[in-house]
């Protein structure tokens, strides 16, 4: 029996990278999905793969900052599937790398509402299509940069993500009760769009490998396979 086997789980952050693996293995493990990111294509490549493998998956594209776009991905999961179980809030960005005093606040907003204001409102709605399921997994991307080391350059992604340890931190507290877990996982440099975009260079990507014991970019594979502990453990 497939360790997922009839549950349904919502992954944001679904068209590349991490999100990408997660929604594959997810439904590779029995899970239904619901995947979100603004890039349609790739989001109808992802469920025609999921598909094809034999599992369920149905796309809903839009800005994981719309409100709107929260709530239909949990309708979504419980008119098609029946209920929600499990919520992957992955999506994210690094925003434009700057020292602090040359952020505009524009930037500074954006980057938080990608990040943590999303993460918030996926929150928002997913928790009580949980708590009326009898319990669940909510799960964060965050990340080690703002929470065991300052990276120049990246304020506003930083402050985001430590933001979004403290979210799940008050989710654990207030929903362990109704059978609900809540955890973030903080990876650190991952082989993915976003991630090569930072490490943008030979110089920087030989930087980034040499912070880690193995001396290379984690495979967003990899950070997959460690979000599935995270959503199996919780009451069957």
């Amino acid at each position: 029996m497939h360790q997922l086997s009839g549950k349904v789980a919502i992954v944001t952050g679904a068209s590349s990278g991490i999100g990408y693996e997660t929604a594959k293995l997810f439904a590779r493990q029995g899970a239904k999905v619901v995947v979100t990111a603004r890039r349609a294509a790739e989001l109808n490549t992802l469920v025609a793969e999921i598909k094809r493998h034999g599992g369920e998956a149905i796309a809903i594209a839009g800005d994981i900052r719309d409100e709107h776009l929260a709530r239909a991905l949990v309708e979504a999961a419980v008119d098609h599937f029946g209920g929600l179980d499990i919520a992957f809030n992955n999506a994210g960005t690094t925003g434009d790398a700057a020292p602090v005093a040359d952020i505009s606040a524009d930037a500074w907003q954006s980057v938080l509402d990608t990040n943590l204001t999303s993460a918030f409102l996926g929150a928002k709605y997913q928790l009580p299509a949980m708590v009326a399921r009898g319990g669940g997994s909510i799960i964060f991307t965050s990340t080690f940069v703002g929470s065991t080391v300052g990276f120049p350059g990246m304020g506003a992604y930083a402050a985001s993500k430590a933001g979004m340890i403290g979210l799940m931190q008050v989710i654990a507290v207030e929903y362990a009760r109704h059978g609900i877990r809540a955890n973030a996982l903080l990876p650190g440099g991952t082989d993915t769009p976003m991630g090569r975009g930072t490490a943008n260079t030979p110089e920087a990507r030989a930087f980034v490998e040499g912070l880690y014991a193995l001396k290379r970019l984690a495979q967003p594979e990899e950070i997959a396979q460690s979000a599935l502990p995270g959503v199996r453990c919780f009451k069957l």
